[in-house]
């Protein structure tokens, strides 16, 4: 520590430099000075040494002494004069600003925005401290999560490694705000053999996964006020879209047969006149239950009729084990269809969460207003993530990763089904999906299933309260476990589910009890 040594300035002595600190003499300086004039320690109008004296006292360089007094004469904190001693500026006191924000009526708080307010009755409070404290994992049985032991590493950062040392000028100057050309010509290549889409370069768009792809669809179609269809139950993340947006999320129940879209038209069930409706029909979110071929003509039907846009969401449409997988929307070939259909779909579910890339198909007549909103927000993700995962696309490796992801989750379905079918009672049922990675767990009538995940997360094991993900009034929700099994070992499935088994075996005998 080198303490202050002249007497004449003692009001300097609260000043303490450390030699070998991260922060140079300078910057240990400066931080101290600003700090003592906002405490009110120097006020205005203080008298402070000159450069050379400053140095004499510290014990330090006149470079370093004077390069503080140049950073906080820059920012206001002190008056540097030509041939006269340095001065503090009249910068309120930290007491003095204070004090008069607590002179202000008791209101305080900054002011939320309306569509933050709003999120609060949509994001759990613990989902959102788990992202706030970076608590990322993979237990089972999280919902969304892939098997990153199944994903070709080493071919994916060949890729990236290959398209780092061929970047062109070019490339770094790319702004398209539908994202990189390569990519979007990759996307419609895949999607044309995976879905049946038939589309153009032109229409689609790179996002940073499903959920930007939503955003951007809110932002494009809905006005503060207007109604959205939204699948009851469904996923909090696209209620809290529409939520930001200013729409009105209309839920419309979801039964084998997907989205009832005569409830949806009913003029007082429904909204007939909602201006888009947000779908998944080829794997409903938790149900795993598929829209129809009448229900889908119906839904484009009220479509046309009504003028409103329908945004197919395809999470985990490619993941279909029983049977082929179903065509996209866009595949119909029925008049108007391709100016009614967005499609989305991601990569974040059969690669990597932390990839953020997922796409959109847009109408041609929305291109260019799409465009336009894009442009204005976050543009494209980064150049380098795009090339690198149209190679991996192009040479045929997401092709052979889908295969061996769809057959590794279908055995571990089919195992979680077994396993649970032997440990759980007869008043608990297993919906058994089709497809996807995320069935659902029925509990009896009056059994609280968010106390049951809260108790299955103490003893390391991730699940999901059915009753979280739907709209309707409390006494009306049935209780449920969504329950995620693409993302981990058969071996690590059996030991969860003698734990889930544990758990819910207990919740379900206390409530009897009771």
């Amino acid at each position: 520590m080198v303490p202050a040594r002249s007497a004449s300035h003692a009001a300097h002595a609260f000043l303490r430099l450390q030699r070998g600190a991260p922060a140079t003499l300078a910057a240990q300086l400066v931080e101290q000075l600003r700090r003592a004039v906002l405490e009110g320690v120097l006020q205005p109008e203080h008298l402070l040494p000159s450069s050379r004296e400053l140095a004499r006292e510290l014990g330090v360089s006149r470079n370093t002494a004077a390069a503080a007094y140049e950073a906080l004469a820059a920012d206001g904190t002190i008056v540097v004069r030509p041939r006269r001693a340095p001065v503090v500026a009249h910068v309120p006191a930290r007491g003095g600003w204070q004090g008069a924000a607590r002179a202000q009526p008791a209101a305080s708080a900054p002011r939320l925005s309306k569509s933050a307010r709003r999120l609060a009755a949509v994001v759990p409070p613990d989902k959102l401290d788990a992202l706030l404290e970076s608590r990322a994992r993979s237990r089972p049985f999280g919902v969304g999560l892939p098997d990153l032991e199944l994903l070709p590493w080493r071919i994916f950062e060949r890729c990236l490694a290959r398209r780092v040392r061929s970047m062109s000028a070019a490339d770094a100057l790319d702004h398209d705000p539908r994202g990189a050309p390569l990519l979007r010509r990759a996307v419609l290549h895949h999607i044309a053999v995976a879905r049946g889409v038939r589309a153009t370069v032109d229409q689609v768009f790179i996002t940073e996964g499903s959920q930007a792809a939503v955003d951007l669809c809110c932002r494009a179609l809905l006005d503060p006020g207007d109604a959205a269809w939204v699948e009851d139950p469904g996923p909090l993340a696209l209620r809290a879209a529409l939520r930001m947006a200013g729409a009105r999320p209309i839920p419309i129940p979801v039964d084998e047969d997907g989205l009832r879209v005569h409830v949806g038209a009913h003029r007082r069930r429904g909204a007939p006149r909602a201006r888009a409706a947000f779908v998944s029909p080829a794997y409903a979110f938790p149900s795993g239950a598929r829209l129809t071929l009448p229900r889908r003509i119906e839904l484009l039907s009220w479509a046309a009729r009504a003028g409103a846009v329908v945004v197919e969401i395809d999470y985990e449409g490619e993941l279909r084990f029983d049977g082929t997988p179903l065509p996209s929307l866009l595949s119909l070939e029925l008049e108007g269809v391709k100016d009614r259909v967005i499609h989305v779909g991601t990569f974040s579910r059969s690669l990597f969460p932390g990839l953020r890339l997922g796409f959109m198909i847009v109408p041609p007549a929305l291109v260019r207003a799409v465009a336009a909103v894009r442009a204005a927000s976050t543009r494209s993700p980064p150049y380098l993530l795009q090339a690198a995962l149209a190679d991996f696309i192009d040479e045929g490796h997401f092709a052979r990763h889908l295969r061996k992801l769809k057959q590794a989750t279908r055995r571990r379905r089919d195992l979680l089904l077994a396993e649970l079918g032997l440990l759980l009672p007869s008043a608990v049922r297993a919906r058994a999906p089709a497809g996807g990675s995320v069935l659902t767990l029925d509990l009896p009538a009056g059994a609280d299933d968010v106390a049951i995940v809260q108790a299955l997360a103490a003893r390391g094991v991730d699940a999901q309260p059915l009753s979280r993900s739907t709209a309707a009034r409390a006494s009306a929700r049935a209780p449920g476990l969504i329950l995620g099994f693409g993302a981990h070992s058969e071996s690590a499935l059996r030991d969860a589910a003698r734990t889930l088994a544990a758990v819910v075996v207990g919740a379900i005998g206390a409530g009897e009890a009771r």
